[in-house]
């Protein structure tokens, strides 16, 4: 029970992450990633996508509605992956006749399809590298606050203040509470890098089952 309230409890914390972070990741990587992953805020179309071009489709894939509902279906980052498969057969079984012979709109259907689900892949890595700059940024600043602390502290120490002087008990609080945010952040880092990953697996999955349909 406290493992699913834990993986539960990080999810929630990196959903609020992602979902407050600028659509605008640098082109270029910061000065500590702290990813494995080599930094490429950009999906890459051409890896995931064997099917025709869909120019036209990114255009339009919004303006149907039954298009749009299946998106959404289909971007939950929940999903599973046996779920995500079924829901794509599922539509794919509407655009035939009795599930045997497909209609003429179907493969232009299925294009729309991916190109939804690929815009908002594409769409939620800039977020999600955007989070992981702003996650950086802000574990420095926690870094930088452990160092002033401690610089302090020595300085108390080596002029023989009382440690229950209250500049020694703040500079004690703030050492201790910024060592404890940071070191908690920390342990978030592995899930937070993950997040990126498991989007374009995702996306890589939905996209040969569509054109799996469409071949």
């Amino acid at each position: 029970m406290y493992q699913k309230f834990s993986s539960s409890f990080i999810f929630i914390l990196i959903c609020i992450f992602f979902v407050n972070a600028s659509a605008n990741p640098s082109e270029a990587p910061p000065k500590k990633w702290p990813c494995d992953q080599v930094y490429n805020p950009k999906l890459n179309l051409g890896a995931i996508w064997q099917g025709p071009p869909i120019d036209d489709a990114l255009k339009n894939w919004w303006k149907d509605d039954d298009i749009i509902e299946y998106v959404n279906l289909l971007s939950d980052p929940v999903l599973k992956e046996e779920d995500g498969l079924r829901i794509i057969e599922e539509f794919a079984k509407k655009h035939t006749y009795f599930g045997l012979i497909k209609k003429r709109d179907q493969k232009d259907k299925l294009v729309f399809l991916f190109a939804g689900l690929y815009q908002k892949a594409k769409d939620r890595r800039s977020r999600q590298y955007s989070g992981i700059i702003k996650f950086v940024e802000r574990q420095n600043s926690f870094r930088k606050a452990i160092g002033q602390a401690s610089k302090l502290i020595r300085k108390y120490r080596k002029d023989k203040l009382d440690i229950k002087d209250q500049r020694f008990v703040d500079a004690s609080s703030k050492l201790e509470w910024n060592t404890r945010v940071f070191d908690q952040r920390t342990r978030l880092t592995e899930y937070i890098c993950e997040e990126p990953v498991f989007n374009t697996q995702r996306l890589g999955y939905q996209s040969r089952k569509i054109y799996s349909y469409i071949q």
